[in-house]
């Protein structure tokens, strides 16, 4: 059977705004005029993963470099679905760090709007992000919500191979 995510319930109104939650996708390649992140920008370079859906059982993978981002779904098909998008925070935004996922795309190809979220390092390798959902407003606490939204993930880093 083929994956098709217009007609897979879970993908269109739970993996896939989950996974933008947190992070929505990966963008082409920074600009090589672009200047090193810095601050906490620098602190999210690389790659995090977590398992979301319902039961935890659907791995996600995002990789941020500069500011582009690229997300990687794993459907419970064992089927990938990849986007690319942005990322930008207000680390200095009280009571909570604010990120912005914005320029991503659906598995039809539409945009997606912009979802707004919170972040917290719990230490250097583990983020926690709390989104609202896409073309929702941002959570004003961390704290998951009934159905979905907001969204509730801990990432954490993954190693680097040497």
């Amino acid at each position: 059977m083929n994956f098709n995510p217009r007609n897979d319930l879970l993908m269109n109104r739970f993996l896939i705004p989950t996974a933008l939650l947190v992070l929505s996708p990966f963008a082409a390649m920074a600009d090589e005029k672009a200047p090193e992140p810095k601050g906490d920008l620098a602190k999210l370079q690389g790659t995090w993963t977590a398992k979301a859906g319902p039961e935890k059982n659907i791995p996600i993978s995002i990789t941020i470099k500069g500011s582009a981002v690229s997300l990687k779904v794993t459907a419970p098909t064992g089927d990938d679905y990849t986007s690319d998008g942005e990322v930008k925070i207000d680390e200095a935004a009280k009571p909570y760090k604010t990120i912005d996922w914005s320029k991503f795309t659906g598995p039809n190809g539409d945009a997606i709007p912009e979802n707004l979220g919170l972040y917290e390092f719990v230490d250097a390798d583990t983020l926690r992000v709390c989104s609202g959902g896409p073309g929702k407003e941002r959570p004003t606490e961390f704290k998951a919500g009934d159905g979905g939204a907001p969204s509730l993930l801990t990432l954490n880093r993954k190693a680097v191979d040497k």
